[in-house]
């Protein structure tokens, strides 16, 4: 999953950043709210969701939200804002904004707020994944094929999520890099290759049926198979 903070307080971003980043989501940051604006327009589809501080240098976050909808760009968006007023808080969701957060806050009052929004697509997820004898449960992290449980790294496992949620498609390495990594990743590297021939390995070594495949010159798939 892969997440834009717009956020002009240094110390408050690197926060977020690194707590985020920690928990396993790809991370990019941006201080200014025109730059926001221009990323959010052209780039909206690389994000699953938007933390967008209300006070910006350049385009407040009021302006970006607004701008956003009007486009029918729909990705979330998570406001942080330092006014509690009920006229404040009616002002953003007007604007489009999905939810807010007051400052200051607590790392693990955002986590909760983001897992909360991301849990709100258009089509209900299902709490948990399956795609042939594969379970995923996103909100445990727990993942059995079969009636064993299989353990993984925070990126093993989103990569795994990311798989399990686009069953049968073939995945480019550039598709996965722009989910799972930051936006000034090395596309060049080959630690998406790395990583997925890592959970390859635990999800179908010493298996008959293998799952994931790969497809020379493009990326990897899921299959879905029974």
């Amino acid at each position: 999953m892969r997440i834009l903070i717009v956020e002009d307080e240094p110390k408050l971003a690197k926060i977020i950043q690194d707590g985020l980043k920690s928990k396993g989501y790809a991370v990019d940051h941006l201080a200014d709210g025109e730059k926001a604006e221009n990323r959010v327009q052209s780039s909206h589809q690389d994000y699953d969701l938007i933390v967008l501080d209300l006070n910006l240098p350049g385009r407040s976050g009021l302006e970006i939200c607004k701008k956003t909808r009007q486009l029918k760009i729909e990705t979330p968006i998570l406001i942080l804002t330092a006014n509690a007023d009920l006229e404040s808080k009616i002002a953003l969701f007007n604007a489009g904004a999905d939810d807010y957060l007051l400052k200051p806050f607590e790392f693990e009052e955002l986590l909760g707020r983001i897992r909360a929004i991301t849990r709100r697509p258009k089509q209900a997820l299902p709490f948990e994944l399956k795609v042939a004898d594969i379970v995923l449960n996103p909100a445990t992290q727990k993942v059995t094929r079969g009636n064993r449980e299989i353990k993984f790294t925070l990126k093993e496992f989103r990569i795994l999520e990311y798989f399990m949620r686009n069953p049968n498609m073939v995945l480019s390495r550039e598709d996965i890099t722009a989910n799972i990594w930051d936006f000034d990743y090395d596309s060049f590297s080959n630690i998406v290759d790395v990583f997925v021939n890592k959970v390859r390995n635990k999800i179908d070594k010493g298996r008959t049926q293998k799952l994931i495949e790969t497809v020379h010159g493009v990326g990897y798939k899921l299959n879905s198979r029974d």
